[in-house]
């Protein structure tokens, strides 16, 4: 199979990627651009509105690279040790395994992750309202459906309603809860991404950066291939939109999801 015959988009995480005249972008990483136009901690920074602006010029490229397409954002779904690789991480608190810590809806409502969580809302809201870019916003680690009722909650807090002016919010579903809770979820999201890599991570429980299991760590696991096949189902029978992250080399999960009518993003 070739990339030719896929319904296919890529994972924009560097500006440098925007080089190209035109480019078929199927989600916008926020916390690599984040890392890369800002490089401060939330928390600390010194010059928070040409922050804003640095990132929302950059989501305007993606947009016209993009062809005016709606822009596919996911918050910052980064844990405690990329916050505190950032100039002035020290006020970041040390967790015993951020893998599995402060992420997502946890971090948001946080008080160390709040102030991150408005600033990427700032961002949204400036590039929607100044710059006239049709968003669609991509929220991670939701564990449990109370979450995804307080993360709706909290983009309406910021001005971000869901349904207002057409605003979409997917999931990304990135632990096997999202995948087994699906139908309760999708009550709260338009849609859903499947991450491949933070699915398999979970599940088989084997950190990304372990180089001493990776005979365990294979993304085709039939525990693995379940679940993004059962999250496949559920999301179409909602008759809502899937689409799977992934790597090009994952050729027996792109063989696995082939002909279900899934768009694939490649990182």
């Amino acid at each position: 199979m070739s990339q030719m015959d896929l319904n296919s988009s890529l994972l924009l995480k560097h500006s440098s990627q925007l080089d190209a005249a035109e480019a078929n972008i199927g989600l916008v990483a926020l916390a690599g651009l984040y890392q890369e136009l800002v490089g401060e901690h939330p928390s600390v920074l010194s010059d928070t509105e040409s922050a804003v602006n640095r990132l929302v010029e950059a989501l305007d490229k993606a947009s016209k690279a993009n062809g005016g397409r709606a822009l596919r954002i996911l918050l910052n779904d980064e844990g405690a040790l990329y916050f505190s690789a950032l100039k002035g991480g020290e006020v970041e608190p040390a967790e015993a395994n951020p893998a599995m810590g402060l992420r997502g809806v946890s971090r948001f409502a946080s008080q160390v992750g709040k102030p991150g969580f408005i600033f990427e809302c700032n961002v949204l809201k400036s590039a929607i309202e100044d710059k006239n870019i049709a968003i669609e916003i991509v929220v991670p680690f939701i564990r449990t459906s109370s979450e995804a009722a307080t993360m709706i909650d909290l983009l309406a807090e910021q001005g971000l309603c869901r349904g207002a002016k057409g605003l979409k919010v997917l999931l990304a579903c990135q632990l096997p809860s999202n995948a087994l809770l699906a139908e309760s979820l999708l009550a709260y999201f338009d849609g859903v991404i499947i991450d491949v890599d933070c699915l398999a991570s979970f599940t088989l429980g084997v950190d990304f950066d372990c180089t001493a299991l990776p005979y365990i760590f294979t993304k085709h696991n039939e525990a693995v291939r379940g679940l993004i096949l059962d999250t496949i189902k559920k999301t179409q029978s909602s008759e809502k939109p899937v689409l799977v992250l992934l790597n090009e080399q994952d050729k027996k999960v792109i063989e696995l999801v082939d002909g279900a009518g899934v768009e694939l993003i490649f990182k």
